[in-house]
């Protein structure tokens, strides 16, 4: 196990890193089945709160509970670009982009400007297409890579972070990953609760699983991945959290090879349930401290420079768990 989103058989991530002067940022991308794979739809479900409104494609793949392309995380003026890429990265797959080739375009914008010249748009077409071929299985680079380049959280570094975890059922394994962008926000410490955290506006979780699922089986464990949070960290009614699950199993494939198919659906027993949505709260904690703990120093825009949680800290917010 690599302790990352990539142990979910077929997951691949791709980052690309811009580090220089006033521009400090990147673009993450999550790959839901390899590149050589054509023609697979997925089910997908997602979970909300706060006013969510950087974003493309995720109500189209709300109203199929299916979707086929790669999800992109990216600055907040990046987000035109990433989705113009991801058009001619279907494109190159099958001109007629069909909607179980590269539809539709997930992209998810962040907010980065603390550390980061949102005005400069340094990032290209070119640079997320290339991101998204060279995308691979391995364990993810945490914290500073990619998107997590100019995060920050909880009034220190931010960045992305992966965890991963094995349930075992009978004599069949199947594999919980999960990847998060940890933004925005800051903290007051309190001997007797959690730190308090105001996230504005970007706290992004990322779940793939094995386990088949249905869309609203999909949003309920996205749901339970953002809870799983609340025992490490509070969040204040106006932070904006979003969570998106998908399986790979139950994949439809070669729609439109055959007019009509069956779709033979597989299901958790409802008594796994719990002890899948536990599961996707345990890696919530573990990928957030994977962000924080493996952060590295970054002096951006303005001269702006934000360091690590110091590990006294951190280690307070996690004792518990």
């Amino acid at each position: 196990m690599k302790n990352s989103i990539t142990d979910v058989a077929g997951i691949h991530v791709g980052h690309f890193t811009l580090a220089a002067g006033d521009v400090q940022t990147g673009v993450t991308a999550i790959l839901p089945y390899p590149l050589a794979v054509r023609n697979r739809k997925l089910f997908i479900g997602s979970f909300a709160s706060g006013n969510w409104n950087e974003w493309t494609g995720l109500h189209v793949a709300q109203d199929f509970g299916t979707f086929s392309s790669p999800i992109v995380l990216c600055n907040s003026t990046t987000v035109g670009i990433a989705y113009d890429a991801l058009i001619s990265f279907g494109h190159e797959r099958n001109e007629d982009l069909p909607i179980d080739n590269a539809w539709p375009p997930i992209i998810i914008g962040i907010d980065d400007d603390y550390l980061n010249d949102l005005r400069q748009r340094r990032v290209t077409h070119d640079n997320i297409l290339q991101m998204i071929k060279q995308a691979n299985n391995d364990a993810m680079v945490n914290s500073n890579a990619g998107i997590g380049r100019g995060l920050c959280a909880l009034g220190a570094k931010g960045g992305v972070g992966g965890s991963s975890q094995m349930i075992k059922w009978a004599e069949q394994n199947f594999t919980l990953g999960l990847l998060i962008a940890a933004n925005g926000g800051t903290k007051t410490p309190n001997e007797n609760s959690s730190p308090v955290v105001s996230i504005t506006p970007s706290l992004v979780l990322i779940i793939a699983t094995d386990i088949p699922m249905l869309p609203e089986q999909l949003h309920q464990l996205a749901e339970a991945a953002l809870r799983g949070l609340d025992s490490a960290i509070h969040l204040n009614n106006g932070t904006q959290q979003l969570a998106l699950a998908f399986s790979t199993s139950n994949t439809i494939d070669g729609a439109f090879e055959e007019r009509f198919q069956l779709f033979k659906k597989r299901l958790p027993a409802s008594e796994r349930l719990a002890e899948i949505f536990a599961t996707a709260g345990a890696c919530s904690r573990a990928a957030l401290r994977q962000a924080l703990e493996n952060a590295e120093t970054v002096i951006g825009r303005k001269g702006r420079q934000v360091a690590p949680l110091p590990r006294r800290e951190l280690e307070s917010i996690f004792k518990k768990l």
